[in-house]
């Protein structure tokens, strides 16, 4: 049997439910993940610092 490929683009909690689904699936999963955040200590960390917000990523991807 050939191994599910899948390949998803977006963000937000539909797409870490879906990528979270196709792991226990084993599948060949391919993601590009979208990361907006333009408030609190995010904003500043972006705008002081020039960078993704650490705690952005970390709650996306599926453990």
């Amino acid at each position: 049997m050939t191994a599910l490929k899948v390949a998803s683009l977006g963000g937000g909690h539909g797409l870490f439910a879906t990528l979270r689904a196709m792991r226990e699936l084993e599948a060949d999963i391919t993601a590009i993940v979208t990361v907006a955040d333009d408030g609190g200590s995010s904003g500043r960390l972006r705008t002081e610092l020039g960078i993704i917000p650490p705690g952005t990523c970390a709650w996306r991807w599926p453990r």
